[in-house]
């Protein structure tokens, strides 16, 4: 239990860490930043069940969070080519700036937090932990 616990503190005070870091640099909050990853890593086919199924988050949070990102600006829904129910996520020229600028300040802030750690090491027993609960997430953070 110690190590869940510390685990689930650790990420949650990180998580804060790194929204403030955002925030105080003028970036969008993390939760928004963490979406518009989804969205360029798909570029050009991201639909909501891909922002549903790497968040790990619920069909109607995936699609109130592109209502968010469209609504900013970020964002923008088209109809899907070939499948009437889905519709496309794209970026905005606002949303790739705000993408490119979010990225630049977590990974300066992640550079002073993990100073001397290594990462590749944490990383790979990281993914190997979350490929244990669920295959199709575990591909996505390699």
């Amino acid at each position: 239990m110690d190590f869940f616990d510390s685990l689930v503190r650790y990420e949650t005070f990180l998580w804060n860490e790194l929204d403030d870091r955002l925030q105080a640099g003028g970036g969008p909050s993390l939760g928004t930043l963490s979406a518009l990853r989804v969205v360029r890593r798909h570029a050009g086919s991201c639909r909501v069940q891909e922002i549903r199924s790497e968040l790990g988050i619920t069909v109607g949070a995936a699609s109130k969070l592109v209502d968010r990102l469209e609504r900013d600006g970020l964002a923008v829904r088209t109809a899907h080519p070939t499948d009437r129910r889905s519709s496309l996520v794209t970026l905005t020229s606002a949303g790739d700036t705000a993408h490119d600028e979010g990225v630049r300040l977590i990974e300066a802030a992640l550079a002073d937090h993990v100073d001397g750690v290594d990462l590749a090491e944490v990383s790979s027993t990281l993914v190997l932990l979350l490929a244990r609960l669920t295959k199709p997430v575990a591909a996505v953070a390699s």
